[in-house]
């Protein structure tokens, strides 16, 4: 669909809107209104406690705030939360950057419904987490801050759980959605029971050519066009049953071209294929004396396919062998984690509530490989395995225990003291506390100290490289005032001090990775809301980060922005909903490798329209406009001297139309 098109079919749909009757939606506006929180969350404890009060640094975005601000993707979220500023690496992979580290998707951990969906290859989210349809969750929870207290390894800066919803209605959806790049999407979600039982089923695809882009010189020295196409497809199914039982099957895969600039080649042959399932089942029961038990039973399973081509044609190496049709390679990984846990919060007894947990997790990297015609001059369709490329398959197994206290101090203020201890069948053990103090200063004000520690284990993919490494371990100090000030300004203020010890450092693929002794930064994230009228809102955030010390220079990823400005306005003029919201941050230094001067921070503003109520159109019409101002934009290289110096740019202004009806 080219630009004039869209545009008419805009005006159109504007005209048709103005016409019809604005619907009565009080209860809908308020819960997409950027102010709104919801009263309980789930993540700082595993269970729903008043949000003002969580022993941790979170924030919370429901179905109708995601909806109201554009985004389509968690990468895309990541850019209005404080604290991350999302990064796009030389394969065009999202890396989130959670305050302001940056060394891929390693340190932070995504989860449905409570259950991690980080893959064992790489121990992260990697390749996966950007493909999940957001609109089938409820409310996604994000919480800043280490999380191994009650996750275990890899929640180590941050954790984002994505929930469904508890009690869906007995109702349905269906969505199309059309846009530039030839953008074409269709969503149906619809929930109906049987006797007492309630199914939740939701199904969603999308695919886009993606933007085009003339390369006049890549690192063979041809010219040509690469694009930045993709096919992705996701699937829900929740069963749930008043008697506790709850079945969750949860399927996502993508499909893309290799993205722009990678390697500096067209990479018109390179082609990227990733899945993920996930399966649990979990029994609740409410104790008769106030308490809670469950137990829950889980599969995540992740498979990955690169289909890559290594030198185009004519190519001849440095030892002088030519490849007439060129080289190419397979890489391939699947890996899955099972587990049983169990989960018991005792009733409030006096002043205390104690709760505990145990977990068995079995890990089996079942396939990882690496081939390539590289032995094969003349026949690029000749593969053969490369000896060492990746990690052979082995498996692995962790135990856990978790013990937590909440004490109430009195009317006022609140302790929660907490531990979990990690046995790992390769790296052994791993203790992680974590202590949060919350005090009511006032009916107006809230105040939080929290310390927390945090560990992740090296990957199967980085032990592959260095054997010696030994796991990361961070330490953190965190506080938090909440209130509201003069006027009804809603107000966040949080400090934090970071102190990593053996960070990895993640290399190219044929450098071993490296423990670096020690880096320290802190850093400041405030928020600010308000609303003037019914109608009109006024939001903001500002987060900065400031690094103390670092033992080693970061050699291969360039260093983040150190301060991100975001700042929205939304308002409801003639039955229409409108958003419009900009992403701002300091200039992009460049790494130790890199001589050139900083590049230019992010510049992004985008709109959102929503109207409810079109004659014949759709129930609900959901403009989408990422990058109003912007024709391109860029990100620093990812590996200088390895791979070439470019500026990899992403998509420029994309505009989308969703239709929606009620079913």
């Amino acid at each position: 669909m080219d630009f004039r098109t869209l545009l008419g079919l805009l005006v159109l749909t504007l005209t048709l809107g103005l016409l019809a009757p604005a619907a009565a939606r009080d209860l809908e506006r308020e819960t997409a209104s950027l102010l709104y929180e919801p009263d309980e969350v789930v993540t700082a404890m595993r269970t729903p406690e008043p949000a003002l009060e969580s022993p941790a640094i979170m924030t919370v975005l429901t179905r109708e705030q995601i909806r109201a601000l554009g985004v389509r993707t968690l990468p895309e979220l990541l850019e209005f939360v404080p604290g991350f500023v999302p990064q796009r690496s030389v394969a065009g992979d999202w890396w989130p950057g959670p305050r302001g580290l940056l060394d891929s998707n390693r340190n932070f951990m995504v989860m449905v419904d409570g259950l991690s969906i980080n893959n064992q290859f790489l121990s992260s989210p990697y390749w996966t987490y950007d493909l999940l349809d957001l609109s089938r969750f409820s409310r996604i929870e994000i919480m800043r801050g280490p999380g191994s207290a009650l996750y275990g390894a890899t929640a180590f800066l941050a954790v984002i759980n994505c929930l469904t919803d508890p009690h869906p209605a007995v109702d349905g959806t269906l969505r199309t959605t059309i846009g530039t790049f030839n953008t074409r999407g269709i969503g149906l979600d619809r929930v109906f029971q049987a006797g007492r039982t309630r199914f939740d089923l939701r199904l969603s695809g999308s695919s886009s050519d993606g933007q085009s882009r003339f390369v006049p010189r890549d690192l063979y020295g041809n010219a040509g066009l690469t694009h930045d196409g993709f096919t992705k497809r996701d699937l829900l199914l929740k069963v749930s049953d008043p008697r506790g039982w709850t079945f969750l099957a949860h399927h996502v895969e993508g499909h893309r071209e290799g993205y722009l600039g990678y390697s500096d080649n067209l990479n018109d042959q390179t082609f990227f294929r990733r899945s993920n399932d996930l399966f649990s089942l979990r029994y609740q029961r409410n104790l008769a004396d106030g308490g809670e038990l469950s137990a829950t039973v889980f599969h995540n399973r992740f498979s990955d396919s690169e289909e890559a081509q290594i030198f185009p044609p004519g190519y001849t190496d440095p030892a002088g062998v030519l490849f007439p049709s060129g080289a190419r390679g397979l890489s391939l990984s699947r890996d899955a984690a099972t587990s049983v846990s169990l989960h018991w919060q005792a009733p409030r007894s006096r002043r205390h509530r104690w709760s505990a947990g145990a977990e068995v997790t079995a890990i089996d990297l079942a396939e990882s490989a690496v081939h390539a015609s590289l032995a094969f001059p003349t026949d690029p369709s000749r593969l053969a395995f490369l000896p060492g490329a990746y990690p052979p398959p082995e498996r692995a197994s962790n135990r856990s225990f978790t013990l937590q206290d909440d004490i109430d101090l009195g009317q006022t203020t609140r302790l929660v003291i907490g531990a979990r201890q990690d046995h790992h069948s390769q790296y052994g053990h791993a203790f992680s506390p974590r202590v949060g103090l919350i005090h009511r200063w006032s009916a107006r004000w809230t105040g939080k100290l929290l310390y927390g520690c945090a560990f992740r284990n090296p990957s199967f993919f980085e032990r592959n490289s260095n054997p010696t490494l030994a796991p990361e371990h961070i330490n953190t100090w965190e506080t938090q005032l909440v209130g509201e000030l003069a006027n009804g300004w809603l107000t966040k203020v949080n400090l934090f001090s970071n102190r990593l010890t053996d960070r990895i450092e993640s290399t190219v693929t044929t450098e071993a990775c490296v423990n670096v002794d020690q880096t320290r930064f802190d850093g400041l994230e405030l928020e600010v809301r308000k609303r003037f009228r019914a109608s009109q809102e006024l939001f903001a955030n500002v987060s900065t980060v400031r690094r103390r010390q670092i033992t080693r220079p970061e050699a291969i990823f360039p260093l983040l922005p150190h301060n991100k400005l975001n700042f929205g306005y939304s308002c409801r003029v003639a039955g229409f909903d409108t958003t419009i919201w900009g992403n701002f941050t300091s200039k992009w230094n460049r790494n130790v490798a890199d001589p050139r001067p900083p590049l230019p921070g992010f510049r992004q503003i985008h709109l959102t329209v929503q109207k409810t109520g079109f004659p014949g159109l759709g129930d609900r019409v959901l403009l989408r406009v990422r990058n109003l101002l912007n024709r391109s934009f860029a990100y620093p290289p990812g590996v200088p001297g390895t791979l070439s110096l470019d500026d990899y740019p992403q998509p420029g202004r994309e505009m989308s139309l969703e239709f929606s009806w009620d079913l």
